[in-house]
C-alpha cells in the first residue's frame, strides 16, 4: 500500500507556503460572501474564528517539530530505517501517533488540536501529491490509504503503550515496518525503547504548554531536544 507514495517527499519537513517579497506569508483567502456582514462582527463569530486560526497555528508548530525530530540520523543510521520517503514516512507517523496520544488526554481542547494536527499531516500529503503531478483522480485514493495508515498506527502504537511488556511494542513496530525490508536490518529494541522513553516525555509535560505547541523529545542516544 504504502509502496504507492513512494515519491512523496514534502510530507518529511515542515511544509513551506510561499512568501510576499516582504517575507510575510500570504494572508488566508476568503471566498467572497463567506461570512455576512452581521458574522463579520458577531463577537462569538469572530472568537470561534481567532480560536480555530490560533489552533491551526498551533498545529503547524507542532508538525514542524515532529518532522524536525523524525529526520534524526539515529532513526536510519543507528537503527536500520531506510533513509527513502516510506521509511521517513513512518518516523513521522510514529512521532505523530504520540503526540495525538498525549493530545488527547488535554480534554476538548487537546482532542481539537489533534485532530488539527493529523488534518494538517492529511493536507500536506495531498499538496505534496498534487505537486508530483499525481492525477486528480488519484490522489483522493491514495490519501485513502494515506490516512487508513495513519489511523491504524495509531492504534496500533498506542495499544502497544499501554501494555507493561516491551515485546508488545516491538511487535507492533515490527508489524508496521515490515514491508519496508527484512526486519533483521531494525533496531527493534531500539526503536521500542526510544519510543517508551519519547512517550515518557511527553508524559510530564504541562497542558497549557503542550496546547502552545511545545514538545520535549529526547534525543536518540539519551539527550532531550525541544
Amino acid at each position: 500500500m504504502l509502496e504507492r507514495i513512494g515519491g512523496a517527499r514534502r510530507c518529511f519537513r515542515l511544509s513551506q507556503k510561499p512568501a510576499h517579497s516582504n517575507g510575510t506569508s500570504p494572508p488566508t483567502r476568503t471566498e467572497p460572501g463567506l461570512l455576512t456582514s452581521t458574522a463579520r462582527t458577531d463577537p462569538q463569530v469572530l472568537g470561534w474564528l481567532k480560536r480555530r486560526l490560533g489552533r491551526d497555528r498551533t498545529a503547524r508548530k507542532l508538525y514542524g517539530s515532529i518532522v524536525t525530530q523524525a529526520r534524526r540520523p539515529a532513526f536510519y543510521a543507528a537503527w536500520g530505517v531506510p533513509d527513502t520517503p516510506q521509511g521517513r514516512f513512518e518516523m513521522v507517523v510514529l512521532h505523530l501517533a504520540l503526540v495525538v496520544r498525549r493530545l488527547t488526554r488535554e480534554g476538548a481542547d487537546g482532542q481539537r488540536l489533534a485532530r488539527a494536527l493529523n488534518e494538517h499531516f492529511i493536507v500536506d500529503m495531498d499538496d505534496t501529491m498534487r505537486e508530483m503531478t499525481f492525477g486528480d483522480l488519484r490522489v483522493p485514493r491514495e490519501i485513502k490509504q494515506v490516512t487508513a495508515a495513519l489511523l491504524d498506527r495509531h492504534k496500533a502504537y498506542s495499544e502497544a503503550l499501554a501494555e507493561p511488556q516491551a515485546s508488545k511494542l516491538q511487535e507492533a513496530i515490527t508489524a508496521q515496518l515490515h514491508y519496508l525490508g527484512d526486519s533483521g536490518q531494525f533496531d527493534m529494541v531500539g526503536l521500542a525503547d526510544y519510543m517508551r522513553r519519547a512517550a515518557s516525555a511527553l508524559d510530564p509535560v504541562p497542558g497549557a504548554r503542550l496546547l502552545d505547541g511545545n514538545l520535549d523529545w529526547p534525543q536518540p542516544d539519551g539527550g532531550t531536544a525541544s
